[in-house]
């Protein structure tokens, strides 16, 4: 008995949520979602554009995921959660097109300064941002906001995006690039205005 708690003690949050998750405990799934539920919504809506679009997709990964008890999840919570939301918004793209409608708070970018010329100037900096990772081709946007956003491994991404190691750190790279690029392009673009 001493050992069995033992081992309890030595599991994550994460890994306690899972176990209890499994024995159908509807408190852990809520605990679960209110511990990623930004996480998610920040990486579907840096990947989709479109709010009530990112709302679906992430409430449609807990719904399954309160289905199937987290059965499937072997390794990370997180790194399942954030798989499965990608999938979604990929399975949404080949569906429609991208939307360039999702609040910033949405996106995980509420701000949060006491200033109002700050907030003013952070909300602009983020839309420029986000209309910015809208103009990249998807591959490259999902493995730039999987990698950053996501914290996910280009291991990981690679397994998600069916590619080699490479071709994820490749179009991350490419991603980043461009993304200086336009960055710069547009704030050469306000110095000449």
């Amino acid at each position: 008995m001493g050992g069995r708690r033992f081992r309890t003690m030595l599991l994550s949050e994460d890994q306690r949520l899972l176990k209890r998750l499994r024995c159908g405990d509807k408190e852990a799934l809520r605990r679960i979602y209110e511990k990623y539920r930004m996480e998610l919504f920040t990486v579907v809506g840096s990947l989709l554009h479109d709010g009530q679009t990112c709302e679906d997709c992430v409430q449609d990964v807990f719904a399954r995921l309160a289905e199937g008890g987290g059965s499937k999840i072997r390794r990370s919570l997180k790194g399942y959660l954030i798989s499965c939301v990608a999938n979604r918004a990929r399975d949404h793209l080949r569906r429609r097109p991208v939307q360039l409608d999702c609040p910033s708070e949405i996106m995980g970018c509420s701000i949060r300064f006491g200033d109002p010329a700050a907030a003013a100037a952070d909300k602009e900096a983020t839309a420029r941002i986000f209309e910015a990772l809208a103009e990249l081709p998807y591959e490259q946007r999902e493995a730039f906001v999987l990698h950053v956003q996501g914290e996910m491994r280009f291991r990981q991404i690679a397994k998600l995006q069916d590619v080699s190691i490479k071709t994820a750190q490749s179009r991350y790279r490419y991603a980043l690039e461009k993304l200086r690029g336009l960055v710069k392009k547009e704030n050469k673009h306000e110095i000449d205005e």
